[in-house]
């Protein structure tokens, strides 16, 4: 059996604005968990008009990966995920609740991606974007912007012909 071999770059960049309110992480565990769980691959991009944007993609990305590695490993990716981004919307959504000014919550997009053996599962959220790195080229990208609801988690699956994978996350 081949070992999974992954490389991992992660940019954020403000573009025109004073502050970034990006934040990306990725964590490889090691075997076994490496094995029932895979690599775990975050970026959020905490929304500017929000004084918590930083916060909120942090929180966002920290909680997911953390999170989704200490589900049990009898869960599904799928079911894994689904209930760790239930928790993390349903926190973000209690942090901002007692806002008066709306424009005040905490507020983000969450792009990930998860590979474990020969499947890549993308989630996705918002309007950042992942995009598959094969020798020095992006491919299109494997998702696209949009909106997604607290109640509906946009996800994909794709199988992967090889097991070595460049991954590039980025922020719109």
């Amino acid at each position: 059996m081949s070992k999974l071999t992954v490389r991992i770059g992660q940019f954020s960049d403000p573009g025109n604005k004073p502050a970034n309110q990006d934040f990306h992480g990725a964590m490889v565990p090691e075997p076994p968990l490496l094995d029932t769980k895979g690599v775990a691959i975050a970026i959020a991009d905490g929304i500017s008009s929000s004084e918590h944007g930083r916060v909120a993609s942090e929180s966002c990305v920290t909680g997911f990966l953390e999170d989704y590695l200490c589900t049990p490993e009898t869960w599904s990716v799928k079911k894994s995920v689904e209930q760790v981004l239930t928790a993390l919307n349903t926190w973000l959504y209690s942090q901002g609740r007692h806002e008066q000014n709306r424009h005040r919550g905490h507020v983000t997009t969450l792009s990930a991606l998860i590979l474990k053996s020969t499947t890549a599962h993308f989630i996705h959220v918002g309007d950042s974007r992942i995009h598959h790195v094969r020798e020095g080229r992006s491919s299109s990208s494997r998702t696209r912007a949009g909106t997604g609801s607290p109640n509906s988690i946009p996800a994909c699956r794709s199988t992967m012909a090889s097991r070595r994978w460049n991954v590039a996350i980025s922020s719109s």
